[in-house]
């Protein structure tokens, strides 16, 4: 069973933390080499439970939070977080996500054995400044203005509601290059099987093969137009395994990848190509969902493909989570050292928020009856309660004002709950609209 993931997030920092000194100087290797008054504990806890206020209160509200005077000002907290390589945060976050998986794999839900991964990207608006749109790119909105946005990809756990790699890139980069990031990421460092599940954006033959190659599953939604000649040996409704092999003419797009080209003309791939019926249109037509796997089918039958697929959205629902109920694009700042910075941690309070629910649900299970609604736990008022008490009760150096601090995030994210409507609807799509705001606050 899942024990307190707080407390394992205290120990992990006491006993871990300094191990990454060498990365968290990133460049300037004089970075942190004195005792002083800020240190690595106090700049990394203040990411992990800002607020989005002005600097000065967040530094405040840090300080005010261990029930200390604030030692230094705003511009020298933020001075020194300049020195704190924001690789370092993503790499610790994996780090700690990745030793739960590793302790408490009886607590990580699955399906038919099986870890469900979506890997997706979302564009991320960042302050319009010169220096990140140098940095980020730009992008056309259709409104006759480029201002400077961001492209992040995550690797997320679909049931169970967390994220074991988070990847920042230009707007302008190739999200099938960082779903192969997140492929090596996790084939490294976690021994559960996965089925890593995409939408038709990221058909591509690179990806199921470093995937097979790693021994793991994967699920992809794909265009009627790719892969034609094999999709069109499957009538509706049902799915055949084939076999796949390229010639010259199919390898040009990796004539620059010589190695791995000679790799496909010397390959023979066998996968399950289905057409899947998912209901009718407004005028009785079936529509269609064209899907390829390498599951073989002694683990997942055709139907079951369709459910598998369907579990793939909880990484849409954890986008919407993280910027408008966690307030992701409200940056800390204008440097991009900063904005990366706030991109995973606050990742990683994600992951804290859901880990604690997790831990509330094997504890106190909730009862689900026949109904009209399904009750869940509510993620926003448990991100809040996390953000209020999380800093008090790691700093804190009374164990019984630490236990008090616990029980009080423990009772909350326990009591608060969500009551969701049963069954499928149906909205009218609507021209997409992005309202996060945009953080203008000065910056050193």
């Amino acid at each position: 069973m899942l024990s307190n993931p707080l407390r394992l997030l205290d120990q992990y920092l006491k006993a871990d933390l300094h191990c990454h000194i060498d990365l968290i100087r990133g460049d300037n290797p004089s970075s942190f080499t004195r005792q002083r008054v800020i240190s690595i504990q106090d700049l990394l806890l203040q990411m992990l439970t800002r607020k989005n206020r002005t600097q000065f209160s967040e530094v405040m509200a840090y300080y005010d939070s261990m029930n200390k005077s604030m030692p230094v000002t705003e511009k020298a907290f933020f001075t020194a977080r300049k020195k704190f390589n924001p690789e370092a945060v993503r790499v610790m976050s994996n780090e700690y996500i990745a030793k739960i998986y590793d302790d408490y794999d009886d607590s990580i839900k699955k399906w038919k054995d099986l870890v469900i991964l979506g890997i997706d990207g979302s564009k991320c608006i960042v302050p319009n400044t010169d220096e990140n749109r140098l940095y980020f790119g730009t992008h056309d909105n259709g409104s006759g203005t480029a201002p400077a946005m961001a492209l992040i990809s995550t690797l997320h756990d679909s049931i169970n509601n967390l994220k074991l790699d988070v990847q920042a890139d230009r707007i302008d980069g190739n999200e099938k290059d960082l779903a192969l990031r997140h492929i090596n990421e996790y084939c490294d460092n976690y021994h559960q099987k996965a089925l890593f599940v995409f939408d038709r954006g990221y058909v591509s033959i690179r990806i199921m093969d470093r995937i097979t190659e790693r021994s793991q599953y994967f699920l992809m939604r794909s265009t009627s137009a790719a892969y034609k000649k094999y999709f069109d040996q499957v009538e509706t409704g049902e799915d055949k395994e084939l076999e796949i092999t390229f010639d010259r003419v199919s390898t040009n797009d990796y004539r620059n990848d010589r190695a791995f080209r000679i790799h496909l003309l010397n390959t023979t791939y066998r996968f399950r190509f289905a057409k899947i019926v998912i209901g009718t249109d407004e005028d009785g037509n079936e529509n269609v969902e064209y899907l390829i796997t390498n599951l073989p089918k002694e683990i997942i039958s055709t139907e079951e493909l369709k459910e598998a697929y369907w579990l793939r959205w909880g990484i849409e629902t954890s986008y919407n989570r993280l910027k408008n109920r966690m307030g992701m694009e409200e940056f800390s700042g204008y440097k991009p050292y900063l904005i990366l910075q706030d991109i995973y941690a606050d990742t990683w309070m994600y992951n804290l928020v859901s880990l604690k629910i997790m831990e509330a649900n094997e504890t106190k299970p909730l009862e689900q009856k026949d109904g009209e609604y399904t009750v869940s736990r509510n993620f926003n008022k448990s991100a809040g309660v996390l953000k209020t008490y999380l800093l008090k009760s790691l700093m804190t150096e009374d164990e019984s004002e630490q236990t008090r601090l616990l029980e009080c995030i423990d009772n909350t994210v326990t009591s608060s709950l969500n009551w969701v409507k049963n069954g499928t609807r149906s909205f009218e799509r609507k021209s997409s609209v992005n309202k996060s705001a945009v953080s203008y606050r000065k910056t050193y």
